[in-house]
Formats: structure tokens, sequence, C-alpha cells
């Protein structure tokens, strides 16, 4: 994890010294709108920020991976909620996660808890990171944009972007380079426990248009290169607004 963070550290540090060129800005904002294209346009995506997705999978964070089920609610780019249900050995649980702002809680069971400074800041990183993958956001002066190059994720060519934003963690994607799509992202991200960071990396596949909009619908998730979260969309819907009962304390 060390050696993890100090690469990127260094490229981070390289980055800050070597300038981006305007040529160099004007390519990597051509690659952005033709994600943005390619995912839905522009008028789509600006509309439909509001969106609850259904999901099952497999979470592997306890060691062996458990089957959960999961509704994810999002309201861009301030508001969103979890609701994980899963089974551990003969013991049901539920698990909800809500952040609204600057105010945010936890649930498991019957038990509710409001969220510490940590937590409300790792909460505001995953806001950050959910608002740049949905690529809008990008089109303001705000999120600053270098070159990653060229890489494979899996077999597929791809072009990297790093996204940087005053106050947040940098944001790496990367598109296919042939598609357009966008096929992975990476950060780092912190356990607010116990206050372990990690590299947090999403994969993104089995793209399908919902609404007009792509969506993938296939998700893993890897911290450090583990299996973190192996996920499958159930069912989608794509709207403009969600009411605000949906963010209120559990």
């Amino acid at each position: 994890m060390r050696k993890i963070s100090a690469a990127l550290g260094v490229v981070g540090l390289l980055a800050f010294v070597i300038p981006v060129h305007a040529d160099d800005d004007a390519k990597l904002r051509e690659v952005i709108a033709r994600a943005i294209k390619v995912h839905g346009g522009m008028d789509k995506l600006t509309k439909l920020k509001a969106n609850v997705f259904k999901s099952k999978g497999k979470f592997y964070g306890l060691g062996e991976g458990l089957d959960y089920t999961e509704e994810f609610a999002i309201q861009l780019p301030k508001r969103f909620r979890i609701e994980v249900h899963s089974k551990a050995g003969d013991r049901e649980f539920t698990f909800v996660q809500i952040y609204d702002g600057n105010k945010g809680w936890n649930k498991i069971g019957d038990k509710t808890e409001e969220m510490n400074k940590e937590m409300l800041a790792e909460a505001k990183e995953d806001m950050n990171a959910a608002a740049v993958s949905h690529l809008i956001f990008l089109k303001d002066k705000e999120y600053k944009l270098s070159p990653l190059g060229a890489a494979k994720v899996g077999d597929r060519p791809t072009i990297g972007i790093r996204v940087a934003r005053k106050g947040y963690r940098d944001v790496s994607l990367f598109f296919d380079k042939e598609k357009g799509l966008l096929v992975k992202m990476e950060t780092r991200g912190q356990d607010p426990r116990r206050g372990e960071e990690y590299t947090a990396t999403t994969l993104y596949d089995d793209y399908k248009k919902v609404e007009g909009v792509m969506v993938a619908h296939k998700i893993t998730i890897k911290h450090d290169g583990k299996r973190f979260v192996d996920g499958e969309m159930t069912e989608v819907k794509l709207s403009e607004k969600l009411g605000d009962s949906m963010f209120e304390k559990p």
C-alpha cells in the first residue's frame, strides 16, 4: 500500500510540476465531449441526474463473498442513499447509509448513528467521484484535466484522463478508445473507521441503453487490486429529481 501511495504521489507531483498545455487540454475535453455524446448526450445527462439503481451480487469486504441485494439512489451533486440487505451465517442484516450535503447517517438494524467528521468527508469524496463519472460536470473549468496516456483495461485499449478538483482527491477515468464509453474509474479511498487508505478501482461493463442513456449493468469494485464487490444491475430508473423524504434520517 505504501508503494502504491508513493507512486501515486510522484505521479501527482509530476502532474503539478509539468503544466498541461492548451492544446492538450483541448484534446482531453474533446475526449470528454465524445464520451458525453456516447453516453446519451449533454441534454439527457443534464436532465437525468436523479437515479435509482437496484442490484445484486457478492461483497468480499469480510473475506468470503457474501450475497447481497442493494438499492442505491443518487441525486447529483449532493445526495445519495444506499440500502443493502445481506446474510452472514444465519443472521440477516440491513445497512442503510444516507448523505445529504453536510449531514448523513448510518443505520445497522435498528441502530442509527450520525456520520462523524471523517465519515462526512469520505461521503463528500464519494459524491465527487460520482459527479466526475457522470461526465457533464467536467465541462466546468473547476475540473482540471491532465493526460494519463494510452492503457489497457482488460483487452480493451483506453484513453486515460486524470481529473483534479481543488479540495478533493484526484479521479482517473479510462475510456474505451473505440467506443468512447467509460470502462474504469480509479481514485484513493479511506476507511473512516480504521483510517486505512486504499486505491479504489471501479470497472464498468455490459452497457445497456435506458431512456436513451448508456448505463453499465455490471460493476466490479476493487480495493488495492483485491476484489471488493461484484454487482449486477437488476433495475434502473432515471429521473430528474427524487423526493426529499428519500434522504431523511432513517
